[in-house]
C-alpha cells in the first residue's frame, strides 16, 4: 500500500544558500534587460540622427563657406579688372603723354621732312604733282625736294594753308596731311572705362 510521508527540514529556509533565485527577481533581470535592450535601441537612433544633424550641418556650412568664399572671389576678380583696366588707362595717358611731348619737341624742320617721307612713301610710283604749303615752310620745303630728287613734284605757296599743312595735287585728286592730325594718329586711343 501506499503511503504518504511527509519530510520535513530541519534547515529553516533563510538560511538556504543563495544559489536558489527568486522569480520576482528573474523577473524584475528580465524587466532590466529589456529596458536596457529598449535604451541601447533609442540611444543608437539619437546616435543615427545626431550623426545625420550634423553632416546636414557640416553639408549646410560647407556650402555657405562656398557661397561666401565664391563671392568674395568675384569681388575680388572686379577689383583686379577695375585695377588692369585703371593701370591700362593710366599707362595708354602717360604713353601718349611721352610721346606727344617728345614729337612736340621736334623741330619744325624735321617735321615738314617727316610728313614729306609720309607724302612720298604714300606715292608709289612717285608721280608729277603740285606741291602746296604755307609760305612759312617753303624753305625747308624746296631744300627738301632739292635733296630728294625722286620727287617730281612742282612747289606752289598758299597761305590759306595753316603752318605744317602739305596738299599733293594731282589730276587724280589731292592728298592732305598736317602735323598736328599725324601726331594724333600716333596716339594710342583711351580704353574705354567700364567693363568689357
Amino acid at each position: 500500500m501506499l503511503c504518504r510521508h511527509k519530510i520535513e527540514l530541519s534547515i529553516p529556509t533563510a538560511s538556504l544558500p543563495d544559489a536558489l533565485i527568486p522569480r520576482a527577481v528573474l523577473a524584475d533581470s528580465q524587466q532590466a534587460e529589456r529596458l536596457l535592450k529598449h535604451a541601447q535601441a533609442q540611444a543608437d537612433t539619437l546616435l543615427r540622427q545626431a550623426q545625420e544633424k550634423s553632416e546636414q550641418w557640416l553639408e549646410q556650412a560647407q556650402a555657405e563657406f562656398w557661397q561666401r568664399a565664391n563671392r568674395q572671389l568675384q569681388r575680388w576678380e572686379l577689383e583686379r579688372q577695375a585695377i588692369c583696366e585703371r593701370l591700362e588707362q593710366i599707362a595708354t595717358s602717360v604713353t601718349n603723354q611721352a610721346l606727344s611731348n617728345l614729337l612736340e619737341q621736334t623741330p619744325p624742320a624735321e617735321r615738314l621732312s617727316a610728313l614729306l617721307k609720309k607724302m612720298l612713301n604714300t606715292q608709289v610710283p612717285a608721280i608729277a604733282a603740285n606741291l602746296v604749303c604755307h609760305p612759312q615752310d617753303h624753305l625747308q620745303v624746296e631744300q627738301w625736294l632739292t635733296l630728294h630728287s625722286d620727287a617730281p613734284w612742282s612747289l606752289r605757296l598758299d597761305n590759306s594753308l595753316a603752318p605744317q599743312t602739305l596738299i599733293l595735287e594731282t589730276d587724280e585728286g589731292s592728298f592732305h596731311i598736317e602735323w598736328r592730325s599725324t601726331v594724333d594718329s600716333l596716339l594710342l586711343l583711351e580704353p574705354a572705362s567700364g567693363g568689357r
